[in-house]
């Protein structure tokens, strides 16, 4: 084992940030693990730009001194997030076996390179569902880490952990944050001098509304609720709408969402106004010829030529290409998810 060794988990988020600070405090050399599961707005973002470019750690995590990590762990998350054992928060959002499947493939790195112990920079009370004293205790259990798992910021008000046991750490060393107050972190932020840091909340999209009626509408779709790698993008980009007939178009906002919905063509019919700028459309297969006709209108009434009476739109897929006037506009029996 080498006792020098600490492996942390980290999003990047200041409380992650800070834990390893406190860590390295204590003289341990720190390989923090920033984990992709395919639903942080950074990560898709950078996939929207750089599609076949790896994913770099944040600037703000690299400042720290930290070896950092990444692991893309979308496979072995997905089935996951289709049925949670311990329930989601208040959207899509498995906290609890979400923390405990990161923690437990960081404790098998851990056991790897030698590390007697994993950290985390969780915080007690912070987040009522995750983050509550029992949920610590069962993310510890199903992690496989017990009291091997160490939450620095909170370690003074929580059970001595294996490493104090074994006078590897020190309690003294431990903070004792709580509650949902970032006071003591925007102090600490200020004498570790950390200044790059993201706001609270916000990364992960399984905790957005909006987004999760989306994945909610798609898992409805798949039967066995089976999610592929690049659905979280597709997801994230453009307008959904719902057809009368039960099939999905997907509306691009802008030229990045074009490009994006483009890449998505082998799963339906791209639809593009012929002689006006507009959005790129996919609609989904299945569609029966009245979706499709719907989708046209709808491709039609959201671009420039939304004013004419007539606009001629190209429906292409791997086979079939054709044009088709219809009236643009947004015709009763859609929805928008």
């Amino acid at each position: 084992m080498n006792e020098k060794l600490a492996v942390g988990i980290s999003s990047g988020g200041l409380d992650s940030l800070l834990a390893i600070k406190v860590v390295q405090r204590m003289g341990f050399r720190v390989i923090a693990i920033n984990f992709s599961i395919g639903f942080e707005q950074g990560h898709l973002k950078h996939w929207i730009d750089h599609p076949s470019s790896p994913l770099s750690p944040s600037k703000a995590l690299l400042e720290t001194g930290a070896e950092v990590e990444i692991m893309d762990i979308r496979e072995e998350y997905f089935p996951l997030l289709a049925n949670p054992p311990h329930g989601t928060g208040a959207h899509c959002n498995p906290c609890i076996d979400c923390h405990g499947m990161m923690l437990r493939i960081a404790g098998r790195r851990s056991d790897e390179l030698g590390s007697k112990f994993v950290f985390t920079g969780e915080v007690l009370g912070q987040r009522p569902m995750s983050q509550n004293r029992q949920s610590l205790d069962v993310v510890a259990r199903i992690s496989g880490l017990g009291n091997r798992l160490v939450r620095p910021l909170s370690g003074a008000l929580l059970p001595p952990s294996a490493p104090e046991q074994e006078g590897l750490i020190s309690r003294g060393d431990l903070l004792d944050i709580q509650g949902r107050s970032r006071k003591r972190q925007i102090e600490l932020a200020k004498e570790f001098s950390i200044t790059d840091y993201p706001a609270p909340a916000g990364g992960c999209l399984l905790t957005d509304g909006n987004y999760c009626s989306r994945l909610k509408d798609l898992f409805l779709r798949r039967p066995g609720k089976i999610l592929h790698r690049d659905d979280p993008l597709l997801l994230f980009v453009g307008r959904h709408l719902l057809l009368p007939g039960g099939a999905k178009a997907i509306i691009g906002r802008d030229e990045r969402d074009n490009g994006v919905i483009e890449r998505f063509a082998h799963l339906g019919f791209i639809l593009e106004a012929v002689d006006f700028p507009g959005p790129t459309v996919l609609v989904e297969k299945p569609v029966s010829d009245a979706d499709l006709m719907v989708a046209a209108s709808v491709c039609a009434g959201y671009g420039k030529g939304r004013g004419e009476k007539r606009v001629t739109v190209r429906i292409s897929d791997e086979r079939v290409h054709s044009q088709k006037e219809v009236t643009p506009g947004i015709p009763e029996g859609t929805r928008l998810l």
